[in-house]
């Protein structure tokens, strides 16, 4: 299998965690509330990164952006700057990555060095992954603790479940860290001490005292 042929899944699946981790870092269904206790009563309530909604029994949704950052949970807090870093990471692993690619015309006049560009660009893409995908499972943990020792009958009116962005981050931070392993696996294909131990058996042997092109083992 050549190069090309892993570089392009890898590089479609890392941008796809790109486009990804975006979504997810803007949707503000990080946490939902459903409270139903008559059809005049029933609300929904969104809570994102950057601001909270609200959904009444007439389906009308007033959005609100947080306007001070010191008042903001710490998992919320966390989880924007982390993603926001992911971000980051991930759009400089695909200039990065570009540039690698076999398919592209840059650097093609030295392959190992356009080779190791290529899994720089990949391992951005890993380490922007296993970011993305460790602060959503840490805040997904927040929710699921807050739910499970939330007993009180007032706390009972605010038990908040996962929103689709937790499982749109999961999902992109996956596919970064799976595209970023495909364009880094050339390293492994490329490790020179295989070729030596390949040449070393197929380089013939010359007979002592004999004259070199005349006598080979």
């Amino acid at each position: 299998m050549t190069s090309s042929a892993v570089q392009l899944p890898g590089y479609a699946l890392a941008l796809i965690g790109l486009v990804g981790s975006v979504i997810a870092t803007t949707m503000v269904e990080w946490k939902r509330h459903s409270y139903t206790e008559s059809t005049v009563t029933s609300k929904e309530t969104y809570l994102g990164l950057w601001m909270s909604c609200t959904v009444d029994a007439t389906r009308h949704t007033m959005c609100v952006n947080y306007k001070s950052l010191f008042h903001l949970p710490a998992e919320i807090l966390t989880t924007r700057v982390v993603m926001i870093l992911s971000v980051l990471l991930s759009a400089i692993g695909v200039l990065v990555a570009t540039l690698g690619m076999r398919c592209t015309r840059c650097l093609e006049e030295d392959e190992k060095q356009k080779d190791r560009v290529a899994i720089v660009g990949g391992f951005l893409f890993i380490i922007a992954g296993v970011l993305a995908i460790s602060v959503t499972s840490w805040f997904a943990n927040a929710i699921i603790r807050s739910f499970v020792f939330s007993d009180s009958p007032t706390s009972l009116h605010n038990r908040f479940e996962f929103g689709n962005a937790v499982l749109v981050s999961w999902g992109a931070g996956i596919c970064s860290v799976v595209g970023g392993f495909l364009l880094g696996c050339r390293y492994l294909w490329s490790c020179p001490q295989g070729s030596r131990s390949v040449s070393s058996f197929t380089q013939p042997k010359v007979i002592p005292g004999t004259r070199p092109g005349t006598h080979y083992v």
